[in-house]
């Protein structure tokens, strides 16, 4: 059985419980973290809090501001998304046809409705969603470090070949976006040398379009 750690934010007393027992019901263990807001929350010291959280999921109710919260989960989710843009998000609401036009595109994907209590299957299934972009996103995580580790031991001893080389880059540009705030992993090294490597990894990425070119 594996164990999952989800943030949820709502205003509304009732909506928390029916969120915590959803996720109650399930093969695997999932605990959710509460964060609790109202109208005098500021959505900086929300965030941090959120961020120095050790959630694995963040979901949010859309319509926050009818008991007085001063920003509705959209905003909040859309903000959090610029300092972690791949981790799991979710906008969860009762009006999904009002939410999608007040979100950014890349946002949309990230709406479910909670129209799904009513229905075991759904319910099933949205919780199968949240699981799966948590170990997806683990998943991608663990392939850039164990790119990164293995071409970085490599390139010390010898040369790396272009595709290597645009590999490493994507491994590292993966690794710099996962907290935009900061480097997150100390192997990236430093982001003089890091810059360096991409300067380095588009020349080589060049090589390959001439060769492309060259070729047809």
């Amino acid at each position: 059985m594996a164990n999952y750690k989800i943030g949820y934010i709502d205003e509304q007393e009732g909506e928390r419980l029916d969120f915590i027992n959803l996720m109650d019901d399930d093969e695997d263990s999932i605990e959710v973290v509460i964060f609790n807001v109202d109208a005098t929350t500021e959505i900086g010291k929300l965030m941090e809090e959120i961020l120095q959280s050790d959630i694995e999921c963040l979901v949010a109710d859309y319509h926050l501001s009818e008991t007085g919260v001063p920003f509705e989960g959209s905003h909040l989710i859309e903000e959090f998304h610029k300092i972690r843009p791949y981790f799991p998000k979710i906008i969860y609401t009762a009006k999904e046809d009002k939410v999608i036009p007040e979100v950014e595109n890349e946002i949309i994907y990230f709406i479910n409705d909670k129209s799904i209590k009513q229905d075991e299957k759904r319910s099933e299934d949205f919780r199968t969603k949240i699981k799966t972009l948590i170990n997806n996103y683990q998943k991608d995580i663990d392939v850039a470090k164990q790119a990164l580790k293995t071409l970085t031991e490599k390139r010390r001893n010898e040369k790396l070949t272009i595709d290597e080389e645009n590999e490493l880059f994507k491994a590292k540009n993966y690794l710099m976006k996962i907290d935009t705030r900061r480097i997150e992993f100390p192997e990236i090294l430093t982001e003089q040398d890091y810059f360096k490597d991409v300067q380095e990894s588009n020349k080589k990425v060049d090589e390959i379009l001439k060769e492309m070119r060259n070729v047809k």
